[in-house]
């Protein structure tokens, strides 16, 4: 009997398809809103775990030095790797890479949403400088 409710919610989990486009217009979004300095228009549209892990001061904090010492402005990217996660007894996750070039330098993007309701929330972003 164990096996069949295994099986039954196995089945379920990978019965329902999931969009990766809204995840990339969350990135763009994302973008707008670092190329303004609206990091705590960022930090709103955030999942709840990337609120729990990280306080919205110092993701702002972290965001000013990103632009002013690491980055510059945003000029173009490329979409490398898309990846959906499957959770059981999670939400669903959504990996986007990005090749981006700023104005100072050129960096791989990994943005990670959470699919939560059918919504799209950025869960963790980070970027590894190339050049």
């Amino acid at each position: 009997m164990k096996k069949y409710i295994f099986l039954v919610l196995f089945l379920l989990c990978g019965c329902s398809p999931v969009d990766i486009e809204p995840a990339r217009q969350e990135v763009n979004i994302f973008r707008g809103l670092y190329q303004t300095g609206k990091y705590s228009d960022i930090y709103k549209i955030t999942s709840s775990d990337f609120q729990t892990a990280t306080s919205e001061k110092k993701f702002i904090d972290i965001m000013n030095e990103a632009k002013e010492k690491d980055l510059g402005t945003y000029k173009k990217s490329t979409l490398k790797t898309e990846k959906i996660t499957r959770g059981l007894f999670s939400n669903d996750e959504i990996t986007l890479i990005y090749f981006s070039e700023y104005s100072k330098r050129i960096v791989q993007e990994v943005f990670v949403f959470n699919v939560e309701d059918k919504k799209v929330k950025l869960k963790g972003y980070r970027y590894d400088s190339i050049n």
